[in-house]
């Protein structure tokens, strides 16, 4: 049989298993052609972590508040501003997963504040109820200073959704800052955090000043907690660099043929001008085709630990501050830009731009975001009323419940 025809038989039966075992491994990853989106979006984790949520709040909620332990500084606050959503409340379950599993030593070492974002905070379908009250160290609200009453009726009023979005996300910042925690975490009201979320996010937290004062910064401004893969993917901005890569990757295939050729002569007879042919501009670029096909999520994923994540990075469902930052740097700028028409992480985004301030991610991220009702009452969901129709990150439906709990009851031994 003819060299050539031996060669394409071959290179069809290899590109035809490569196919079949990117079918199997990229289907996750939203910017490749295998990705299936039913089973992508499949709950798995966030499902069973919302369960374990919504049982551990109930039983909280039917308990009568009991002793107090609490650890002054804390090391974390986490804020949560929350907002009425028609016909649904995400709140009970993203604070069910932020606290079931802690440890007592754990809880002590964490404040949570909740604000019921409304003038009348009894619209918000959370008001009163006593889970909220055993769980929320501190339930400020917009009555407990006039101006800001003002202000904030003012904005329902105008129904300016992305600028009551920041004054919120400002008032829980200050209230944060209030408790002396060195780090503060603000999270969106419809997510959930995997089991043993605190510990990762603390470690993260110290791997993040160290790698700061590496790069020569005194301080970073915010850690991600969450991403959404899609925009991380082949972007057309970098379309020359990629053209550039497919370019030496089929010199390199002709040079070494070429080398072949000259350096084993018996060779020569199999490498003959058609399969040169085949070789360099059939099947080489079949395959960085099939290869850019498989989406940069699938063939080059994201390392695992804290790395710097300055482009491409959506959206602000979990960021960690230094409290140092916001005091000094972001209450400041959230009040001087209080009247933008701008969205919150945007904002974030273009101090980040401004000032060069550090902005971190973890991997593999240890929340999700499950909302599919936004907070002004437009519904983003095509799979239910648990998932988004496209913020979702589909790395965290891998985590393992079983090894979660263990991996979390070994740090909660520590403390015991």
């Amino acid at each position: 049989m003819h060299t050539s025809i031996r060669l394409t038989l071959g290179f069809v039966f290899l590109y035809t298993s490569l196919i079949g075992y990117l079918r199997s491994s990229c289907w996750n990853d939203p910017t490749s052609k295998f990705f299936q989106a039913q089973r992508a979006y499949a709950p798995t984790y966030s499902a069973h972590r919302i369960q374990e949520a919504v049982r551990y709040v109930d039983t909280v909620g039917t308990q009568q508040p009991g002793e107090v332990i609490r650890i002054d500084p804390p090391e974390l606050c986490i804020g949560i501003p929350s907002v009425q959503r028609d016909g649904i409340s995400y709140l009970k379950s993203t604070l069910g997963s932020l606290q079931h599993g802690l440890g007592t030593e754990e809880r002590a070492r964490l404040r949570f504040v909740v604000l019921l974002a409304h003038t009348d905070p009894a619209r918000h379908p959370d008001y009163g109820q006593p889970w909220l009250t055993n769980m929320a160290d501190r339930l400020p609200s917009y009555q407990d200073d006039a101006e800001y009453f003002s202000l904030a009726h003012q904005m329902e009023r105008n129904q300016s959704h992305d600028i009551k979005a920041k004054f919120d996300y400002s008032i829980v910042m200050e209230e944060c800052e209030k408790t002396s925690a060195p780090y503060i975490l603000i999270a969106e009201d419809d997510v959930v955090f995997l089991d043993g979320w605190r510990h990762r996010t603390m470690q993260a937290l110290d791997t993040a000043t160290t790698k700061s004062w590496g790069a020569g910064h005194t301080d970073f401004l915010y850690l991600r907690l969450f991403y959404y893969e899609g925009l991380l993917g082949w972007n057309w901005e970098s379309w020359l660099a990629y053209l550039g890569s497919s370019l030496v990757v089929a010199g390199g295939v002709l040079s070494l043929l070429l080398l072949t050729r000259r350096w084993m002569p018996k060779a020569r007879i199999h490498l003959t001008h058609p399969v040169f042919f085949l070789s360099v501009l059939v099947f080489t670029p079949l395959l960085i085709i099939l290869f850019f096909s498989a989406g940069g999520n699938c063939v080059m994923p994201q390392p695992e630990g804290v790395r710097l994540m300055t482009k491409n990075a959506c959206c602000g469902q979990g960021f960690v501050f230094p409290r140092t930052m916001v005091s000094n740097e972001l209450l400041p700028y959230f009040r001087n830009h209080r009247w933008t028409q701008i969205a919150t992480d945007s904002l974030i985004e273009e101090y980040a731009e401004e000032t060069g301030g550090l902005r971190w991610a973890l991997t593999p991220v240890v929340m999700q975001h499950v909302g599919g009702q936004s907070s002004h009452g437009v519904f983003r969901g095509t799979y239910g009323t648990m998932t988004p129709s496209h913020i979702w990150n589909f790395g965290f439906e891998s985590n393992d419940a079983d090894r979660l709990a263990a991996e979390h009851s070994r740090v909660n031994q520590r403390y015991s």
